[in-house]
């Protein structure tokens, strides 16, 4: 019998109190445990760390000066004593069957660097379906088929343009290869999408597998940026723009980046103008290229001239989250 990688659970956290309980919870009541359950208390300072002490020993805490959650993230890897490690925020689910699924498909797969997990939203309201029942058609195709698992997804790091189901939550990587590729970049601490710019890096730099059996409820509520459309898909041009840069594989895509680009930027600029958000729409319009010839859209232009005689904030100031030279150096 095959013996199964163990697997160290890391849970970054900052002021989760309320909801941290609940995703501790689930990791506890696997049908097969984690080796540990690393927290790694990113210098909270409601009652976090109160409550996390009635779990005693069956998680290790670590408490950090405030460092944002990519560091911490790369902090509990590097203390994982496992040669796998699964992500989790603080705000989401893993459902039991989770380690057992991940640590029997891995063991007959060595290769295989990152697995990721097909995933459900959840709120107050209820569940929703899964993410990989909305992919389009073709995303998967070409994928080697294994189980419950799809692996070696061609063009993978292109196709996520347009289709990104692989979030931090959930995701199960190699201790080794989540080193040798520099784990997550603190850089882009309180980036709404921060978590794709490593996964591209990671699709890029090693074999990923999917599992498209939905083993992760993923919260959606006031506190996370998914929430917020506009500011989400900001952040993926931010991410878009740094990859063009500084990412290899990002050049033989490099026609697709830019559409995807423009496609968020128009979303955005069109839909803060049906919310009556000028100020929003007028701080996109310098990143709109090329610029529609519409007399729709020349009407709005000059609504925007005129607004910005009374506001010259840019895009970043209006959405609240730090422009690329603040976080570039």
């Amino acid at each position: 019998m095959i013996a199964r990688p163990e697997i160290s659970l890391v849970i970054p956290t900052h002021n989760r109190a309320h909801l941290i309980l609940q995703t501790i919870e689930a990791a506890l009541t696997q049908t097969m445990p984690f080796a540990e359950i690393l927290i790694i208390d990113d210098a909270s300072t409601d009652d976090t760390l109160i409550r996390l002490r009635r779990f005693g020993q069956r998680i290790r805490i670590i408490e950090s000066a405030k460092v944002g959650v990519q560091a911490a993230r790369n902090l509990g890897v590097e203390i994982a004593a496992s040669p796998y490690v699964t992500l989790c925020d603080s705000d989401d689910l893993l459902k039991p069957t989770f380690v057992e699924t991940l640590s029997g498909w891995l063991a007959t797969h060595e290769e295989i660097d990152s697995a990721y997990v097909n995933y459900q939203s959840f709120d107050e309201l209820g569940t929703a379906g899964d993410i990989m029942s909305g992919a389009p058609a073709g995303f998967l195709q070409g994928a080697q088929v294994d189980g419950q698992f799809l692996f070696d997804i061609p063009d993978l790091y292109a196709r996520t343009v347009s289709f990104q189901p692989m979030l931090a939550s959930g995701v199960t990587v190699k201790k080794s290869f989540y080193q040798a590729i520099g784990g997550f970049d603190p850089a882009f601490d309180r980036v709404p999408a921060e978590d794709w710019e490593y996964t591209l890096r990671a699709v890029a730099a090693g074999r990923t597998a999917i599992c498209m059996v939905p083993l992760v409820l993923i919260r959606r509520h006031a506190g996370n940026d998914s929430k917020n459309l506009m500011r989400q898909a900001l952040g993926e041009v931010d991410v878009l723009k740094f990859a063009l840069k500084h990412h290899a594989a990002a050049q033989p895509h490099r026609d697709i980046l830019l559409t995807g680009i423009r496609k968020r930027c128009h979303e955005v600029f069109y839909e803060s103008f049906r919310r009556g958000q000028i100020g929003v729409a007028g701080s996109v319009f310098p990143m709109l290229e090329p610029k529609p010839t519409t007399l729709r859209f020349k009407l709005k232009a000059l609504v925007i001239r005129a607004y910005k005689r009374f506001d010259q904030r840019d895009t970043y100031t209006v959405l609240n989250f730090p422009p690329p030279k603040e976080r570039r150096g």
